[in-house]
């Protein structure tokens, strides 16, 4: 017997399709659209005018080729799908992400270890971001982004070590904002962000993220799927052990710095990010800083030989660093692979390793907008 196509769910998932890739792209042309996805181009006009009357499209522009005109349309920008809480251990971002997929960084705070002094924080912040970003009572969502252990079906933080949360119900907590609330790990936010934006990510079989926030972090994604485990700990890579110390004691930047900053106190640097921290840390290895130069070697030292880890026991093809320190493969790359390939079969074991394409912010905040996005196009 021949299955029934449904009209009604092909006409979703043809809507689907077509705000995805304009999501992705940003902007496109009615005959890009259906070149790029297949669908007739009566398809397309009719799609196009509906997501336009539900108020999810607008026109971007005009394009000119061969003397012909072609209408640009893209997602609407002024369409607010979240606001994120990207939580470090030293400081709480806050963003909004718009339906294109951008963002805007609006608000930042020192992360409260008590933790109901941090919920008064968010509260409070919610309460004044949504009076100047109105938000869509259906589509919109609250997202934290947690560096622990998550549980994304049950909202809740299992654990996050660094700061002693345990066992948190965000769903409860946060009921009274009025809006849903979504939380994910840091690492896992990222590499979302990754698959939705960057095409060696989406084809690859098995990826890596690893994640530099103020601890270590990471990410598996199988055949474009965050693999999360039984207990949602896949990828904590921070809390494996190396000769008894966790890893997060050898990798984590904030460490690294803060270390060389109490021993070395002329150097010490105040009232900085530590992005500004590292990049001035870095700055004096490159000068050939003596008293830095053991501190980075040993760094470096340790991030190969994780790689090199991460390489034999996953044998991912593309390996991915970033967080809030996001030029580490820049900085280091060309030392990473002299001492990675001391010990491994670079004609075997190939794998691409690169900085995240978001440069000027953490990926994570990045992918829990991607998080929103994705929740949105399941349901649309």
């Amino acid at each position: 017997m021949t299955k029934k196509l449904n009209p009604v769910s092909m006409k979703r998932e043809n809507k689907r399709t077509i705000l995805r890739y304009l999501m992705e792209k940003g902007q496109a042309s009615r005959a890009e659209l259906s070149r790029e996805t297949g669908l007739a181009q009566s398809a397309v006009w009719r799609i196009i005018g509906e997501l336009e009357n539900e108020g999810l499209l607008e026109v971007m522009g005009v394009s000119t080729s061969v003397g012909r005109s072609s209408i640009l349309y893209g997602p609407t920008r002024s369409f607010v799908t979240s606001v994120v809480y990207n939580v470090e251990i030293f400081e709480t971002l806050v963003g909004v992400g718009y339906l294109d997929g951008s963002w805007d960084i609006v608000d930042s705070f020192k992360t409260e270890r008590e933790f109901e002094k941090f919920r008064e924080k968010v509260v409070n912040s919610f309460d004044k971001l949504t009076k100047e970003y109105p938000l869509n009572a259906t589509v919109s969502k609250v997202v934290f982004s947690l560096p622990g252990i998550v549980n994304y079906e049950n909202k809740t933080l299992m654990c996050a070590p660094n700061l002693d949360w345990k066992n948190i119900d965000f769903k409860k907590v946060f009921d009274t904002l009025g809006v849903e609330v979504l939380i994910e790990n840091d690492a896992n936010l990222s590499m979302l962000a990754e698959r939705f934006f960057s095409q060696d990510i989406k084809h690859s079989k098995v990826a890596f993220f690893l994640y530099f926030g103020e601890g270590i972090g990471g990410a598996i994604l199988v055949n474009g799927n965050i693999v999360r485990g039984r207990n949602s700990a896949a990828g904590e890579i921070g809390h494996v052990a190396v000769n008894g110390v966790e890893l997060e004691k050898y990798l984590s930047p904030a460490r690294l710095v803060s270390t060389f900053e109490k021993i070395i106190s002329h150097t010490k640097v105040t009232n900085r990010t530590l992005q500004e921290r590292f990049c001035h840390l870095t700055r004096l290895w490159k000068d050939g800083n003596k008293e830095v130069k053991s501190f980075v070697e040993r760094y470096i030292h340790h991030l190969a030989l994780t790689l090199r880890n991460i390489i034999y026991f996953i044998n991912p093809d593309v390996i991915v660093l970033g967080g809030l320190i996001n030029n580490i493969y820049r900085t280091f790359g060309n030392f990473i692979e002299d001492e990675l390939y001391k010990s491994l079969d670079k004609d075997m074991f190939n794998a691409v390793i690169r900085d995240t394409v978001f440069e000027n912010v953490p990926p994570s905040l990045v992918g829990a907008n991607v998080l929103v996005l994705e929740h949105f196009l399941r349901t649309l």
